[in-house]
């Protein structure tokens, strides 16, 4: 495993060194708009052996009995999924949910063993956290506490203009204070067994789309936060992992959602800037976005055998990422110059005129207007 590592790693700088090296050398000449299709073909070619060699995990898995997973946002998407999963394998499962008495959880138990519980679990919710650490540490029995799943989040996609400041912090709330609180409180379990967390990040926390802007803002936190974490844990042999899927059909990426919180938005937007923008490009925007949206890849087990896999290896990798084409992808994004990223985006916004063109600055009394 070692030696993949090793290899995956020259492949990859060489592969990335060689564009970004080029595109400089391109640029001090003044052709920085021409790069050889040889050079993103390299690119490619090196990341993709890097993902093939790099970072290989072992085949060997832990058993699961005597082992109990704590996951929270069990409700719906892939912790639902993951849940049924573990259970089946013999994991004792403590499912947190934010309705324990509606339809998802009580599907999720009824389609489970005896072992899964039910945990109301709210992350915004200091009390809440408390409570479902209190009712695992006293349900354990004779398990312990091998992992603990931060699953729960929510996403907002919308322009910066008329995404509201509530929704910026109703993010930053659940999917990066909220995966701070339920860590600390359970830490100190998964520490004295030398468990497991496993952070379900996204990689809008590698690379910012437009319209995604407040939710790549909590992703990138929650990576930063689990970089840490991981490496102030590993003096106890604790594992941080992070999953970081793109865009699939779950229910927080439903076009019919979207849609309407963009229109409530929009409907609250002040005047001025609605009048900037136009009509016109915000009808544009919404058909992009559910556009976009419908492309979201379909088969969610991709994200949920990736999740059973950062629980149940004995050596896991640190990073996963869904989808092999995904991986290479942002290998490639992450290391672009900015301004070949910038252009590169361009492609996710919509191409609708601004219906209304902004008003000129008026001549101030006594002469020209002055620009410094």
């Amino acid at each position: 495993m070692a030696t993949r590592k090793l290899i995956g790693t020259i492949l990859a700088v060489v592969a990335l060194f060689t564009f970004f090296f080029s595109w400089h050398v391109l640029r001090l000449i003044g052709l920085e708009s021409w790069v050889p299709g040889w050079l993103v073909w390299l690119s490619l070619a090196g990341a993709s052996l890097a993902f093939l060699l790099g970072d290989g995990s072992t085949s060997e898995t832990v058993e699961p009995r005597g082992k109990a997973v704590f996951i929270t946002g069990c409700d719906s998407g892939f912790g639902h999924n993951l849940a049924k999963r573990l259970d089946r394998l013999g994991f004792t499962v403590f499912a947190g949910c934010l309705f324990p008495d509606k339809d998802g959880a009580q599907s999720l138990k009824r389609e489970t063993s005896d072992r899964l519980q039910l945990i109301p679990c709210d992350v915004t919710d200091d009390w809440q956290v408390q409570q479902a650490l209190h009712t695992v540490t006293n349900n354990l029995g004779s398990c312990e506490l091998w992992a603990l799943v931060n699953n729960a989040g929510i996403a907002v996609f919308s322009e910066i203009e008329w995404c509201t400041v509530q929704q910026f912090q109703r993010l930053l709330d659940v999917n990066v204070i909220g995966v701070v609180r339920v860590t600390k409180a359970f830490l100190p379990s998964i520490r004295r067994c030398g468990g497991r967390v496993i952070n379900i990040a996204s990689l809008a926390g590698r690379f910012t789309i437009p319209a995604f802007t407040g939710y790549s803002m909590s992703k990138v936190a929650c990576v930063a936060f689990s970089d840490g974490l991981r490496r102030e844990m590993d003096k106890f042999g604790v594992r941080v992992i992070t999953v970081e899927p793109g865009l699939y059909r779950t229910p927080i990426s439903s076009p019919d959602y979207l849609v309407d919180m963009n229109r409530k938005n929009w409907a609250e937007t002040p005047t001025e800037i609605k009048e900037d923008y136009g009509q016109e490009y915000f009808d544009a925007f919404l058909k992009n976005l559910k556009a976009h949206v419908n492309n979201a890849r379909p088969n969610v087990d991709e994200v949920i055998d990736l999740m059973v896999e950062a629980v149940v290896t004995e050596d896991p990798k640190t990073r996963y990422v869904p989808y092999w084409l995904s991986y290479i992808r942002s290998s490639i994004i992450m290391y672009l110059p900015t301004s070949l990223a910038d252009r590169l985006f361009k492609s996710y916004t919509c191409k609708a005129e601004v219906a209304r063109t902004p008003k000129t600055p008026k001549t101030p009394k006594g002469g020209e207007k002055k620009f410094f």
